[in-house]
């Protein structure tokens, strides 16, 4: 008996990744979808044996085929948050072994996570949710080990059992978990991986299997290459194939090529490595490495080919991933993912499923003057029955001859499968036969059959089982049945023979026309015939052999051909026809007139015949367009647009309607650039620099004015609508006019000698040059307390012969004489603050 082998069948064909992306192998090439998975590196998914999606996991949560969340899916390792989308290798999906409804859900914590090392799992049922699968009660979150690295990954092994790899990080050991039909054996198998020269225990990084089982590889910071027994569980012989400290970098994702012969390693997503394990020697596979190019993680295909993530929006491919060095043909951009998907760093984790041993058995028997036979399993300690009927259960009673099979597994933990097919023909011992011969004449005649015995359980040729039977025309019949009482079986045949032929008519023609065109009908009866009346199905009819016909109005029409051989033996078919009319196509708007830019909206009008539509706007522009509700269209230039639409139907000619669209202008503005004002200086003009045709347009200032012009005298912002009267277009545009020169003084200051606001000062913005200045402060008594005639002057310090001044309110005067001659008085009070 051979042992199960490591198989990915179709259970690998749709990967969920990184941000959103996924992709499917079920079709040549594989094509990018959209997920709802968002995760830095860690990922599974899991397909039927067909290919179809089941679920997959980023370990934290997991979503069904449709993409959303399971209702139980979510917080898997239950500590309230994700611990798994930041692990290299965080999450597994295990089918449970013989049971093809649950699966095991590994969660791994990742290293920054704060439960680093912590492995949980789950188990999910794909029979609840209707199908769409959850989390089975109860069963999520168990913790199975701690202080764990961020490498997790599952192979088939060679007793009907699957392998859960992990390895720890003190005492740096792998842990191999054995998994069969009785559960998850909580007890691993370990085996140490410093051994060997050069290893290094780091933590992040992944681990990878040789599809053949033999060797395992794992990127633990340096890269380092052991031989694996499937059948123990046990990892041995280390061999270091590159060393982290000789590249400023650690080594991350690791893959076989699928002939084993291949291995590709990455460091951290800057250098992407080949080696060859076909050369045996160490010292040759060591110094074989060859520099391909940058990767992330990485991970075989189900179409022989290798991925690896780029931590962008598109895939690195190696297409010969078999072939050395340059051959492999490495390929940065290979496949582009979906917009707004990203690979980030990590590809899902590989699907492993158990293969069950198939025996095949071929039961032939023939059963003697019985009414029924129990058919029962070859293996009698089988479960999981299942009849070719849809039936359960190990026994099933039949009565009729024929092919029957059933498949069952064998006891648990045996990993077989069995498919017992049986061959029985039942077999009365007395065979009796009768012939009985009639003759009829047309097909309207009918005879009536009968069996020459009474029997309880008839079947004729046809399938049909009661004891008399109803027949038309010629042929041959019989029907089979049992007298029980004295086990013998019979079998009657009646041979009627009619001695016309079985005439048919017939006719051919269009099946859709155009309503007042004439319609052909081709006679193809049987030349027998002689005598023919055609109803056409609109109240119309004929004797006419060949006739043509045109229909005044659409619709579907049964026409009738019926035909004679002189007055006996008539016969009648009919067949449809449609009739479509010529419809008026046309469109209305939302609006005749619009201003330039103005989206308008156009509604055909059209009927159930109309196969497509083409617009023709007057403007260069033209739309090919399924018969839809609505088009819009803008146009970019004032004018009158003739527009075109044009229908084709499905049999009738095209239709062409037109009407017109006046699209008027925007009217121009042009206010000029921002403008500056001074107090006391003369008004500003603002006009219309691109002024229209007088009376044709309507102008509105901000200011309430409706003139042309406006003179301000005052800084501000200012806006200009003008409206064509006679299309209502408008047009606005706005102007600042800011303060030229202004003294701005402040109400308050803190003499306190932070270094802010310590002076009384005015502070002179935009201002324009001073010709003099004189500042007096007096306190509420009327002393005067400082006076300055420097403009640039630092200010009061809030003393009066050196000495501080109350909190308190004091009065200003400031005079300023501006250039030209312009003089600016200011009084008012200022609080000094302590």
């Amino acid at each position: 008996m051979l042992f199960p082998a490591f198989a990915h069948a179709q259970y690998g064909n749709v990967w969920a990744f990184g941000g959103l992306a996924g992709l499917d192998f079920n079709q040549s090439p594989p094509q990018p979808i959209r997920t709802s998975i968002s995760t830095n590196e860690g990922s599974a998914s899991i397909c039927g044996a067909d290919g179809r999606l089941l679920f997959y996991t980023d370990g934290g949560s997991i979503w069904d085929r449709n993409n959303n969340l399971m209702p139980g899916g979510t917080d898997l390792p239950g500590l309230g948050r994700n611990i798994t989308a930041s692990t290299s290798q965080g999450a597994l999906i295990v089918p449970i072994p013989g049971n093809d409804q649950q699966y095991y859900v590994f969660s791994l914590g990742a290293f920054e996570s704060g439960f680093v090392g912590r492995l949980y799992y789950s188990i999910v049922d794909m029979s609840l949710n209707n199908g769409l699968g959850d989390v089975v009660a109860g069963s999520k979150g168990k913790l199975l080990s701690v202080n764990n690295t961020e490498q997790m990954m599952a192979v088939s092994g060679d007793n009907c059992n699957i392998w859960l790899m992990t390895a720890a990080r003190a005492p740096q050991q792998f842990r191999v978990y054995n998994i069969d039909y009785k559960g998850i054996d909580t007890i691993p198998v370990t085996s140490d991986r410093l051994t060997g020269s050069g290893t290094y225990g780091g933590v992040i990084g992944t681990m990878d299997i040789s599809p053949d089982r033999s060797k395992l590889i794992m990127a633990q910071g340096n890269l380092v290459l052991y031989d694996f027994d499937p059948a123990t569980g046990k990892i041995t012989q280390p061999l270091t194939l590159s060393l982290k400290d000789r590249r400023p970098f650690s080594y991350y994702g690791v893959v076989f090529s699928p002939d084993n012969s291949k291995l590709y390693a990455s460091a951290e997503g800057d250098s992407l490595f080949q080696f060859d394990l076909s050369l045996q020697d160490s010292a040759k596979i060591v110094a074989s490495r060859v520099t391909l190019g940058t990767a992330w993680a990485i991970k075989r295909g189900p179409d022989g080919k290798v991925y690896c993530a780029s931590g962008s929006n598109y895939l690195i491919v190696i297409h010969q991933p078999n072939l050395p060095g340059l051959a492999c043909q490495y390929e940065r951009e290979g496949l582009y993912l979906l917009p707004n998907t990203n690979s980030i760093l990590g590809l899902p984790n590989s699907a492993t499923i158990v293969v069950n041993i198939k025996n095949y058995t071929t039961t032939s028997k023939s059963i003697l003057c019985a009414d029924s036979f129990l058919l029962q399993p070859q293996n009698p300690n089988g479960f999981n029955h299942k009849w070719d009927d849809g039936s359960s259960g190990p026994e099933r009673y039949i009565d009729t001859s024929g092919t029957y099979w059933i498949t069952y597994q064998a006891a648990a933990g045996k990993c077989e499968e069995y498919a017992d097919t049986f061959l029985i023909e039942f077999k009365p011992i007395v065979r009796i036969y009768t012939t009985t011969n009639f003759e009829g004449m047309c097909r309207a005649d009918t005879f009536r059959m009968r069996a020459l015995n009474p029997a309880s359980k008839y079947m004729w040729e046809d399938s049909s089982t009661a004891r008399n039977r109803k027949v038309n025309q010629t042929g041959t019949y019989w029907v089979a049945y049992r007298v029980d009482s004295l086990c013998e079986q019979y079998a009657d045949t009646f041979v009627a023979v009619y001695p016309e032929e079985d005439y048919r008519v017939s006719f051919t023609a269009d099946t859709l026309a155009c309503v007042q065109q004439a319609v052909t009908f081709t006679n193809t009866s049987d030349p027998h015939f002689d005598r023919f009346r055609w109803f056409f199905g609109d109240g119309n009819e004929t004797v006419d052999k060949q006739p043509g016909h045109a229909y005044t109005g659409p619709g579907r029409y049964a026409v009738t051909l019926t035909g004679k051989i002189g007055e006996i033996c008539p016969d009648t078919v009919t067949h449809f026809i449609t009739i479509d009319s010529v419809y008026p196509i046309s469109f209305s708007t939302d609006r005749q007139a619009v201003c330039v830019g103005e989206r308008v909206a156009f509604y055909p009008h059209t009927d159930f015949s109309t196969t497509g539509l083409q617009w023709q706007f007057g403007d260069g522009s033209s739309r090919p367009e399924e018969n839809g509700p609505a088009f819009y269209h803008a146009f970019d230039h004032p004018g009158l647009y003739m527009v075109q639409l044009t229908s084709t139907n499905r049999i009738c000619p095209e239709t062409i309607f037109t009407d017109s669209i006046r699209v008027h202008p925007i009217p121009q503005i042009d206010l000029g650039a921002d403008a500056g004002l001074c107090l006391k200086a003369s008004g500003l003009v603002l006009q219309n620099l691109l002024a229209p045709v007088a009376n044709a347009y309507r102008n509105l200032w901000s200011t309430g004015d409706t003139t042309q012009s406006i003179t301000i005298s005052t800084p501000g912002t200012y806006s200009l609508t003008v409206t064509a009267e006679t299309a209502g277009c408008s047009n606005t545009e706005t102007v600042v006019v800011a303060k030229d020169c202004y003294t701005d003084i402040p109400n308050a200051f803190t003499p306190n000698g932070d270094g802010t606001n310590d002076y009384f000062f005015p502070r002179q913005l935009l201002s324009r040059s001073i010709a003099g200045f004189r500042m007096q402060i007096w306190n509420r008594w009327g002393q005067l307390l400082f006076t300055s005639l420097l403009p640039d002057g630092r200010g009061w310090d809030g003393k009066f012969n050196g000495k501080d001044q109350p909190a308190d309110t004091y009065i200003y005067n400031i005079e300023m004489e501006i250039e030209n001659g312009h003089t600016e008085k200011y009084t008012g009070s200022v609080t000094l603050l302590r």
